[in-house]
Parts: C-alpha cells; sequence; structure tokens
C-alpha cells in the first residue's frame, strides 16, 4: 500500500512538471497580431525575446535577464479614426496577474502606400515576470490626454510560442 502510495505521488508530480515544462516559452518568439475586428489592410507582429540589461551605465556592471516585447503594426489609420483617440499603444498582459503598457510611435515615411495607413512601432524592455502561452499581446487605441486606454485593434496570445 505504501509503494502504491509512494508511486502515485511520484506519478503526479512528473505529470505537473511534464505539463509545466509544456507551456514554457521558447525565446525568441515572433507571433502575428491579427485584427479584432474588420478593418482593412492593417496587420502587426510582435517579437518576444530575452535580454540581459546592465544595472547601471557603468562598465562592467552585472547584467540581469529581462524579457522584452517589441510591436509593430502597420497600415493603421490614425486613431481618431476610432473616436476620441490620438494614439496606439502596445500592450502585454498575463491576464488576472499584471500588464504593460508599450509606448508606440509612428514612422514617417518617405514614399507612404498609396491606400494609406502608417505603420507604428514600439518595445519595453523591463519585463520581469515569466509570460505564459496565455499571455496577449495587443495594439490598442488610446487618448494621451486622459491617459485612457481604448479597446484592441490586433490582437493574439502566446500560445504559438510553446516549445
Amino acid at each position: 500500500m505504501k509503494n502504491k502510495l509512494l508511486l502515485m505521488i511520484f506519478m503526479a508530480l512528473f505529470v505537473s512538471q511534464s505539463s509545466a515544462n509544456a507551456q514554457s516559452i521558447s525565446y525568441p518568439c515572433s507571433i502575428v497580431l491579427e485584427p479584432v475586428n474588420e478593418i482593412p489592410n492593417i496587420s502587426g507582429t510582435a517579437l518576444i525575446t530575452k535580454i540581459k540589461k546592465p544595472y547601471t551605465d557603468q562598465p562592467g556592471s552585472p547584467a540581469r535577464e529581462r524579457t522584452g516585447v517589441g510591436v509593430y503594426a502597420d497600415w493603421m489609420p490614425m486613431p481618431s479614426a476610432f473616436g476620441d483617440f490620438d494614439q496606439y499603444e502596445g500592450f502585454a498582459q498575463i491576464p488576472s496577474e499584471i500588464s504593460w503598457r508599450i509606448k508606440m510611435y509612428v514612422v514617417k515615411e518617405d514614399q507612404p502606400s498609396w491606400f494609406g495607413g502608417s505603420p507604428w512601432v514600439g518595445k519595453f524592455d523591463e519585463i520581469s515576470a515569466e509570460l505564459s502561452a496565455e499571455t496577449i499581446v495587443s495594439l490598442r487605441l488610446s487618448n494621451s490626454r486622459t491617459n485612457r486606454l481604448g479597446p484592441a485593434v490586433l490582437q493574439s496570445t502566446l500560445k504559438g510560442c510553446v516549445k
């Protein structure tokens, strides 16, 4: 009886460890951000990677590992086309735990697309939490005057990044 109980405990630990390992994120990872609603031409991507950052700007400063999320979106209409918004923000979120707002910048092109829209880019590289397959990365509307974050226009999870 005692051996059966130990065997069951060992198997339970093995299965839980295997499922935990199966959900770990493989870095670097790139995901396609899909349109949330039918908006012609918009598309985006996110690059998620581990980076080593020094603690200070002094030579020889020890490094710490962080996760960086870079967001690129293209053929984006002006945010005001969706209402009282003046910018886009990247947004990464571990549901029910923590989220990060990513400042986005419009890219001025020498030869803009003839059918409109602009590329927007941004990155945030100070994430110390462990990301999971359920982590959501999105591009959202934002109002810089009120600091109000609007709805997502592009979005995906990190499920495609699982080993």
